[in-house]
């Protein structure tokens, strides 16, 4: 999935979502039936405020965005490690089974889109005339130009791939940054690729599809950059909810017995139960995983199985 779209509720964005489900690889991008349960790979979101999957019952358009699914392996090797934090000894403060983001929701954000219900309309001179002017269609901000751009930069994505999958390693994992500094009061935990060259390619396939839907003026601006990562915590998602944001300690996941099962850089469990937790990313390894489609998917939705449903996908095996 093509990290990560969300929005208020969530920190992510457009997405690249991980999934395992191939279908035959179709140079046309495909319309997805929201009904149908999926498992995407790569995904790009759509903004809170506008966005159309088709009501179900009536077929009209709704104002709705979009986001990912994934891997049922992943989802295991995943839920495994919640389960365990949750069922830690003694509780790992702050941590609560609400703010455990569904394994099938984990995705990568790209950044957000906010699209229109139809195109741009043409002035009374141009069709009087019969003649659309480039003005009128210069900027098409539909889910049908984003599915079109989708078709465009595949044959760029293969070309960067070569004979390669896109591949991407979740070995790293680490925390937003913390209220105060202090990492007793974190309120968001992901996992992602560590930087160095197994993740070069990833990279240049995700600024590759940035870049060219913000040339095509399909994503909302952003000051910040792309960072690659899945939400695995985020107290954002707490019930009940509470006025202010109650954070869940960072020092107490690492020094827990879920941390060992997964964490292949000495001495992180160690230094936690001493009262000295490491800074910066910690070396795990939640396996390698195939990409195999970019996806557009309606944000804050939920399909059969609690995943974001998808508005169309396009294959990215040549």
């Amino acid at each position: 999935m093509l990290n990560p779209l969300s929005v208020a509720e969530d920190e992510d964005a457009v997405a690249v979502a991980a999934t395992d489900a191939v279908d035959e690889a179709e140079d046309e991008t495909e319309v997805v039936d929201p009904l149908r349960q999926q498992e995407p790979l790569l995904t790009l979101s759509l903004e809170r405020p506008q966005v159309l999957p088709r009501d179900r019952r009536k077929g009209e358009c709704r104002n709705r965005p979009s986001h990912i699914g994934h891997i049922p392996e992943l989802r295991d090797t995943i839920s495994r490690f919640t389960d365990t934090l949750l069922a830690a000894t003694p509780a790992i403060p702050g941590l609560d089974s609400t703010i455990v983001t569904p394994p099938r929701r984990l995705h990568f954000t790209l950044g957000v889109m906010s699209l229109d219900l139809e195109q741009p309309s043409e002035n009374s001179e141009e069709r009087e005339s019969g003649h659309v002017g480039a003005s009128a269609w210069k900027i098409s901000k539909t889910l049908e130009a984003a599915r079109g751009l989708l078709r465009e930069v595949k044959p760029k994505i293969i070309e960067i791939l070569g004979e390669e999958k896109l591949r991407v390693s979740l070995d790293s994992m680490y925390i937003m940054p913390p209220e105060r500094g202090d990492q007793e009061r974190a309120h968001v935990m992901w996992i992602g690729p560590a930087d160095g060259d197994g993740v070069k390619k990833f990279k240049q396939v995700a600024h590759l599809v940035v870049k060219s839907f913000k040339q095509a003026g399909l994503l909302v601006a952003e000051d910040r950059p792309l960072k690659l990562h899945c939400t695995v915590l985020n107290t954002i998602y707490r019930k009940p909810r509470t006025k202010a944001r109650v954070p869940f300690s960072y020092p107490s996941v690492l020094a827990s017995e879920a941390v060992k099962t997964i964490c292949v850089q000495k001495g992180v469990v160690d230094a936690a139960q001493t009262g000295k937790p490491k800074e910066g990313p910690v070396h795990v390894n939640f396996g390698e995983w195939d990409l195999n489609e970019i996806q557009i998917c309606e944000m804050g939705s939920w399909g059969p199985e609690g995943e974001y449903v998808a508005v169309a996908r396009q294959s990215l095996i040549s």
